[in-house]
């Protein structure tokens, strides 16, 4: 992970799963689309076609887009995760509909964070290449399960509708909610949830075998592609 460092770390992450059933198809039933269409086939920010663009109506209403609802424990903290990148419209607002006062507002024109309600927990913006940024959001469970929505916004801390344009939006991808306080790295789902094992580094020799001067070291590192499937790189 070069994120805050550009010597690189060992990224470990714990088990979590993604609960969100179709984490890449907007076009599914399991995504209700209110004042908003999508439309496939555009740049992901790993330079597949598999990016989704949200297109807000013409109409005078909140443009939104809401996960099914993802079964968690009663009382934990979720985090929900979308990447992002404008097309006309520069600021989204990420909220779970069965927690009040959970709304987090992200700028994708500068790449910051913009208000937070109070039971929204912290929340976070990365920039990813391709002119995409992954937003996040966490907040403690309302009752027993937790859903994610995003609502194309005017601005920073404005929650109601507007009139759209019919043309504008937001290019969406890789859409994730996981049971704790932070995003893991995204995991891709097709048509159930899905779980990653926690990462364990062992072997790693010791000062007899490894030393200043010479020693080998080898990587086995258990990847997702684009389509799901695990796989190894050594």
């Amino acid at each position: 992970d070069f994120s805050n460092d550009a010597k690189g770390a060992l990224l470990l992450e714990p088990t979590r799963s993604n609960v969100i059933t179709y984490s890449n198809d907007f076009s599914q039933s399991a995504w209700n689309k209110s004042g908003t269409s999508v439309v496939s086939g555009f740049t992901s920010p790993y330079k597949t076609e598999n990016a989704f663009k949200l297109v807000e109506s013409s109409a005078n209403q909140a443009h939104t887009i809401t996960s099914s609802t993802g079964a968690v424990i009663s009382g934990a903290t979720t985090t929900k995760s979308i990447i992002v990148k404008p097309n006309g419209r520069r600021w989204i607002l990420l909220l779970d509909i069965n927690k009040p006062g959970s709304r987090a507002w992200f700028d994708l024109e500068l790449g910051v964070v913009g208000s937070l309600q109070p039971n929204a927990i912290s929340s976070k913006i990365e920039k990813l290449s391709n002119g995409y940024f992954r937003c996040s959001s966490t907040s403690a469970v309302g009752g027993t399960s937790s859903t994610l929505r995003m609502d194309i916004v005017q601005g920073n801390n404005i929650t109601t509708g507007y009139q759209g344009d019919g043309t504008s939006g937001v290019y969406i991808y890789g859409a994730q909610l996981e049971q704790g306080s932070y995003a893991t790295s995204y995991i891709p789902t097709q048509g159930s949830a899905v779980t990653r094992v926690a990462d364990v580094c062992n072997n790693a020799g010791n000062d007899q075998v490894i030393n200043s001067t010479e020693g080998v070291l080898y990587a086995q590192i258990s990847t997702f592609s684009t389509s799901g499937s695990a796989g190894l790189i050594s």
